[in-house]
């Protein structure tokens, strides 16, 4: 497979999971090599790679990949490998990696876009979050899916809906008031549900509004670097750390209720149900006392915390189990 649908692309660095190439006009893309571009620690070294060589030498950054899918998340086979030996240093030091990435994409100097196409799923799906800005095919299927699997999202993703889910609104304001918006972010995750669309996704809070919309799959890479450009010209300065307001303890209360309430009525079992907890307790920032900012670190450690505690358990280890059975049908 060639690197770039651009003839002049020149390639910069590279290894088996991705590459840099100059696609011109002073812009990078990171084009990942995968047919479902798996996460794994080679990747997340060239995302760093790569990240340290536009901020050096390049207006700006496009992440994007020839594939039908820009990326459907971790390597569970691997995962639930070093989750079987005990192997928690290796996993904490990947989804570490993973939340550095996400942060760092988005914290460089120079705009970073993402050109999601196919399905962006769980650690894709933070990918995407990470960037600055999201330039998605009309089709791109994203979600957040980490509870089939027995887990939370843990590379940001969990942090990022505690985020969005109230961005635009008057904080600190009374709990009453932002419950409805952190409960819609909640089942999201809990339900797991992917986008048919980009404009679904927009409506499931994985895009925003200001993400833009590729409508022609042949123009889909200029419409991404074009997007990087327009940043670049208008004086792109990158995010600062965010302060994100969260619910604590009766937050998480309320969530619980919620499910209990699913779990007697028999909709959910009792594994789904101890999972919405952990996922209730990263949400609203862990046992808080009272609503109150955190910081995006605090909730990024709660998501290592919970995710390294799942893969211990012989329930998500059955449900990765479960999830590759049918992957191999």
């Amino acid at each position: 497979m060639s690197t770039s649908k651009t003839t002049d692309a020149k390639p910069i660095i590279s290894n088996a999971d991705a590459s840099l190439v100059d696609i011109g006009d002073g812009v990078a893309r990171l084009e990942l090599h995968g047919k479902l571009n798996i996460i794994e620690d080679g990747m997340l070294e060239m995302f760093d790679a790569a990240l340290d060589a536009v901020e050096t030498n390049y207006a700006g950054m496009v992440v994007a990949t020839e594939a039908k899918h820009f990326s459907v998340g971790l390597n569970l086979i691997l995962l639930l490998e070093r989750a079987k030996n005990q192997d928690w240093d290796a996993i904490s030091g990947t989804l570490r990696k993973l939340q550095t990435v996400c942060t760092r994409l988005r914290t460089v100097s120079k705009p970073v876009v993402a050109a999601t196409a196919g399905m962006a799923l769980g650690g894709g799906c933070e990918l995407a979050f990470g960037a600055d800005a999201v330039q998605a095919f009309s089709e791109s299927s994203v979600g957040l899916v980490e509870l089939r699997v027995g887990l939370i999202p843990g590379g940001g993703g969990t942090k990022e809906m505690a985020f969005r889910c109230l961005r635009g609104q008057t904080l600190p304001a009374p709990i009453q008031d932002l419950f409805p918006s952190v409960n819609k972010a909640f089942d999201t995750i809990r339900e797991s549900k992917v986008s048919q669309n980009a404009a679904e996704a927009v409506e499931l809070g994985y895009l925003r509004h200001t993400d833009a919309v590729s409508l022609n799959q042949e123009t889909h890479f200029e419409d991404a670097k074009q997007l990087v450009l327009a940043m670049h010209e208008a004086g792109y300065s990158p995010s600062k750390p965010q302060q994100i307001f969260v619910l604590g303890e009766e937050g998480i209360a309320r969530l619980n209720l919620q499910t209990h309430l699913l779990r007697q009525a028999g909709t959910i079992d009792d594994y789904t149900q101890y999972l919405a907890n952990q996922l209730a307790y990263v949400l609203c920032g862990g046992t808080l006392s009272a609503p109150q900012f955190v910081t995006e670190q605090h909730l990024l450690d709660l998501e290592h915390e919970v995710f390294l505690s799942l893969c211990g358990k012989q329930e998500t280890h059955a449900r990765i189990e479960a999830t590759l059975q049918r992957s191999k049908k």
